[in-house]
This record gives structure tokens, sequence and C-alpha cells, in this order.
């Protein structure tokens, strides 16, 4: 997909939403501005996969096997650092950064007050500007799966798994990267989290994704650091075809529906492949092979195979 059907930037005091050319990315943490969150200046994209791949099909249909993002930074000033710096290094009293520059990372997205990511689009409200209080904000997932606000992590220490870290193969690390430079951040579709977020995403019709940043954030023209400025979709350096909007790339396979009862592979039959399935899918949260639709492939669905055996 060559551009989102919405990019915005996602910051308290933003009063064009949707329809500005650039989009920061900075933190407020350890700044005079420490009572908003810690990812303050986030980018928020949102792409209609349903034009490209039917929507609807239940999340296991969809098994994606790579994806990647792309997006171009209008600034000339940041330096490119390929790996997210520890939150220890952030603090005051922390461990030095053993690297320049400050990486960019995607993440998805969850919502609040009962927005989701068709509704919200564009123009949704931001919420309110304390910390934790915007509508839409970047995730993790804990170990049971469940996604939480990483908005804050080096308040709260700890460190995130992103989505996908933005890198380029032109610019070393350690050195500026010159204006409309092109980062691609491939996603980890072998986690299991993500995975289940782009299949869930996939039979929405829409993906969404926050663009997020630890940059030092600063008052233009006030001499501090640079943060990075992101090209969105209005850009007239988009409309001239000098830049590009953002982008989003997945491969993948489109499985066959589900069966009757264990027939999980929709083959007209509940045998072997079907328990296999069950066996490599184990834990999963959006695969059909959880034929009881409880949320998770276990021994109820193994045994559910089992009992429909030859069917």
């Amino acid at each position: 997909m060559d551009a989102p059907v919405h990019d915005r930037w996602f910051y308290p005091f933003n009063g064009n939403a949707g329809e500005r050319p650039l989009a920061s990315t900075f933190t407020a943490f350890g700044s005079e501005f420490d009572f908003f969150d810690d990812r303050d200046g986030q980018v928020l994209l949102g792409f209609e996969t349903q034009t490209v791949v039917p929507s609807g099909m239940e999340p296991g249909a969809y098994r994606i096997t790579s994806g990647r993002i792309t997006l171009m930074i209008e600034s000339d000033d940041i330096i490119y650092d390929p790996t997210p710096d520890p939150w220890q290094t952030f603090q005051i009293d922390g461990p030095a950064d053993e690297d320049p520059g400050r990486a960019n990372i995607v993440s998805g997205v969850a919502f609040r007050d009962g927005f989701d990511g068709w509704s919200f689009g564009e123009s949704g409200p931001y919420g309110n500007v304390d910390i934790g209080g915007r509508n839409a904000y970047p995730i993790d997932f804990d170990s049971d799966g469940a996604a939480f606000d990483i908005s804050n992590s080096l308040t709260e220490g700890y460190q995130p798994n992103p989505f996908g870290i933005g890198l380029t193969p032109d610019v070393p690390a350690g050195e500026i990267m010159p204006a409309l430079t092109k980062l691609t951040f491939e996603l980890d579709v072998l986690d299991p989290d993500i995975q289940c977020y782009l299949r869930r995403g996939l039979d929405d019709g829409l993906l969404s994704f926050l663009v997020t940043s630890l940059h030092a954030s600063s008052q233009q023209g006030s001499g501090g650091e640079p943060y990075p400025d992101w090209v969105m979709k209005e850009n007239s350096l988009v409309f001239f075809d000098i830049a590009d909007a953002a982008g989003l790339e997945l491969e993948g396979v489109l499985a066959d529906p589900r069966g009757d009862g264990g027939d999980i592979n929709g083959d007209g039959s509940t045998d072997v492949t079907d328990l296999l399935l069950v066996i490599s899918d184990w834990g999963c949260t959006c695969c059909l092979s959880d034929i009881n639709d409880d949320g998770r492939t276990d021994v109820t669905d193994l045994l559910g195979v089992i009992s429909d055996w030859g069917n």
C-alpha cells in the first residue's frame, strides 16, 4: 500500500489533526514538560487493507510471512541509530548511552473511550493531556498476550518490545541521515502476539500503527537537540513525487476456510493433518485450530479433533 488512509501527528496540541505536512516524534521525559507522556509526539498511521486483501475471513485465515512499514524523514540533522537504547540510559543517574542517537520504533495501537481504528481515524479526539490520557496509544503485550500502553516506559522502568525498528542501508550507524532518508520498519511476524495483531487487523480491513521515538524535546528555535520530522501524505513533496508517504507491505497466505467440527484445514475430513495443526499452533490466540473459539489453541481443541476423527 503506497499511502495510509490515515496519517496524523498524534500530539495533544496539534490543531490540524490529519492535515499536516510533517509529524514529529519526541519524548517529554526529563524535560520541563514531563507531565506529558514519555512518548509525547507520536505518528499515527492507518492502512486500509481490505482494498487489497479480503477482510472478514476470521483472523486465523491470514498467515503473514513478512511485513514492513516505510516512512521518510524530512529532517537533515538526526543521527541514525538502528538499536533501541536501554531505558536506564535516559535516567539522570543511569549509564551512558553506548552509541550516538536514538532509535525510531513502530508499535501496534489500542484505543480508549470506545474508539477503534475506523471510528478514530484522523480526526478522533486526542483524549486528555494527562499522562496515560490519550485515546490511541502504542502497545506491547504481557505474558498472557494482553496489550498494554508503552507510552510511559521510561517513567515506569521497562524495555518495551517494538513491532519493528527503523532501519536504512544507506547511512552508517552514528551518522547524520540526509533529508528524505527512507526508514524501513521490518515487522517481527515471528512474535506470536504481533502475528495475531496483524491477523486481526487484516480481518477487520484496517491496520493501525504508531511510530515513536525518545529524542529529547525542545521548543523550536531554542537551540535544543533536534528530533525527527516525518513526511505525511499531505506534504507537497509527496504531491510532486519528490518524497513518499508512509507505506505498508505484507506477504503471506490466505488459508482455506475452516470446515466443520475438527476439520481445521477445510479438506472435508478430520484427520492427522488437523491434529498436527493443533500441535503446531499450540498456545495461539488467533488460529483456525482454536476450534472451540475460546481464544487459545490448547488441549480442548486437541480433544475436539480426536473426538471428531474421521468425520
